[in-house]
């Protein structure tokens, strides 16, 4: 099974350095969270699936696309946040909002700190509701 750090050693490198800085950010933000490798990139999740990071040439298929070289951060539950740091952006999804990134240069590190926290805090309620639901069974 490969493991996150391997995946991301074998990216090109703009997607290498975007991928790493955004991995670092994501776990000194939130540290509780667990990292899984999932449709083939990095998930993290703690009671459920909190974020991603979806290198371009991670693209399903073996298809490639170099226009798109970016790095996109998802939240997978991102409908449910506030987006009060303007960064993101549906695509067409109705659950799933992302934050494409195209240079380390373009990340705002304070604002996706911002934003994983919130997701973390989310989380947080989806799991407390869970806990809920249990001790009503018993």
């Amino acid at each position: 099974m490969e493991e996150v750090p391997d995946l991301i050693a074998g990216l090109p490198e703009p997607e290498k350095l975007i991928t790493k800085r955004l991995r670092s950010l994501i776990l000194d933000a939130a540290p509780r969270l667990q990292e899984m490798i999932s449709y083939g990139v990095p998930y993290f999740y703690h009671y459920r699936r909190v974020c991603f990071l979806w290198p371009a040439s991670c693209i399903p298929c073996g298809m490639t696309r170099p226009d798109l070289l970016k790095v996109t951060l998802g939240f997978c539950y991102g409908s449910m946040l506030s987006n009060e740091q303007g960064l993101l952006v549906a695509e067409k999804r109705k659950q799933v909002y992302v934050v494409p990134i195209y240079s380390l240069s373009q990340i705002n590190e304070r604002a996706i700190v911002e934003i994983v926290q919130e997701a973390v805090l989310l989380d947080d309620e989806f799991g407390k509701a869970i806990k809920r639901i249990l001790r009503c069974r018993i």
